[in-house]
């Protein structure tokens, strides 16, 4: 099978996310002197995986999920001095700064620009997105990135990936495309409903899920393998 053209989701994908988001919400909690326990993360964690999950199903806002998340985590620890736009923010700023590619990501790309054309395909606030993957220098290695909170519009819904279908230059036929993600539900029942191969980066976990990827690797660089 001959792929010409690369989608990758950026997050937990390319980048750490979990480690990085992490780190991040642990520093704004100490910005914004609020003590961290054992469970202050994952009350958070719990909150974003909802308001994540309500925006992908297109029943909130990305503009909504920026404050409602915050605003539930500082009301779920009894905080509601602190400004939940603030504390956002806050943690955006500390996203930028803690993320990190995975090992050997950069060599990757080195390599797969040579043979192939590379897009990003994320879901993801514009504000954070863009300005970590310009840290990082990870621009010059795509010729087009698609940042759902631009959009107006996520993944898995079929219009982004028509959205993103027609603004790479020249788009190849969908034969020809792989999805490339670690979601399931966003990046691979996306990729597969809009007609593309799928290639599911598990991290190790089981599919227990109905939804069926092309191909499976347990992280980036098992890719190589599946473009042979």
């Amino acid at each position: 099978m001959k792929f010409t053209w690369l989608l990758f989701d950026a997050d937990n994908t390319l980048l750490d996310f979990t480690s990085a988001s992490h780190q991040a919400f642990q520093q704004n909690c100490k910005d914004f002197k609020i003590p961290y326990l054992p469970t202050t993360y994952p009350t958070y964690k719990k909150i974003n995986i909802a308001a994540w999950t309500a925006f992908e199903q297109g029943q909130i806002t990305a503009e909504k999920l920026r404050i409602q998340r915050m605003a539930l985590f500082l009301e779920a620890i009894q905080r509601t001095d602190i400004d939940p736009q603030q504390f956002s923010g806050g943690y955006i700023d500390n996203m930028i700064l803690k993320s990190e590619m995975y090992n050997g990501v950069r060599e990757l790309l080195e390599s797969l620009k040579k043979k192939y054309r590379l897009s990003i395909v994320t879901n993801g606030l514009k504000e954070a997105q863009r300005p970590r993957l310009t840290r990082l220098n990870l621009f010059s290695y795509f010729e087009s990135v698609v940042v759902s909170d631009e959009i107006g519009v996520a993944k898995p819904a079929k219009a982004f990936f028509e959205y993103v279908y027609w603004t790479i230059p020249k788009p190849p036929p969908k034969s020809e495309i792989l999805m490339i993600g670690d979601s399931l539900h966003s990046d691979i029942a996306g990729g597969n409903n809009f007609g593309v191969k799928t290639c599911w980066l598990n991290h190790g976990k089981k599919n227990e899920t109905t939804i069926r990827p092309d191909f499976e690797i347990q992280d980036v660089h098992g890719l190589l393998k599946v473009l042979t």
